[in-house]
């Protein structure tokens, strides 16, 4: 039996540990942009004095944003209230009626824009709606 000379070094192959960490990466980037997607920063949302402000929020809730000119988007893809009634009612029959509505409203948004939404929401046999608000310090 041979030895190989004391002169050569053992080494740690770390090519497939590079792609694992750019993998790795890859994931959290993605998930971490899927949450900004969901928010629309276009809407200025109303100041509210005494309303405490939520940073936690439930597993099971649909963000829809409503921009100043009234149209809807969840998403930031524009839905029609028919569209957003389809999309709903299937969440619906898919999660249960437990799931929450996150309303974002500009606030310069007039309420029967805002009313259309809910009924929508309301014929969709969701009951759990929450207006979102800035908190004011």
């Amino acid at each position: 039996m041979r030895r190989k000379p004391s002169s050569e070094q053992l080494e740690t192959p770390i090519t497939s540990l590079i792609d694992v960490v750019f993998q790795l990466i890859i994931f959290f980037v993605v998930t971490a942009a899927s949450e900004k997607d969901l928010v629309d920063e276009n809407v200025k949302l109303a100041q509210a004095k005494y309303a405490k402000a939520e940073q936690k929020r439930a597993a099971n809730t649909i963000i829809i944003n409503v921009p100043r000119d009234g149209n809807v988007n969840i998403a930031m893809q524009p839905v029609t209230p028919k569209q957003l009634h389809q999309i709903l009612s299937s969440s619906v029959s898919k999660f249960g009626n437990q799931m929450t509505v996150i309303l974002r409203c500009d606030g310069e948004v007039l309420f029967r824009d805002v009313d259309r939404i809910i009924q929508v929401v309301g014929k969709a046999g969701l009951y759990r709606i929450r207006i979102s608000a800035e908190a004011l310090q």
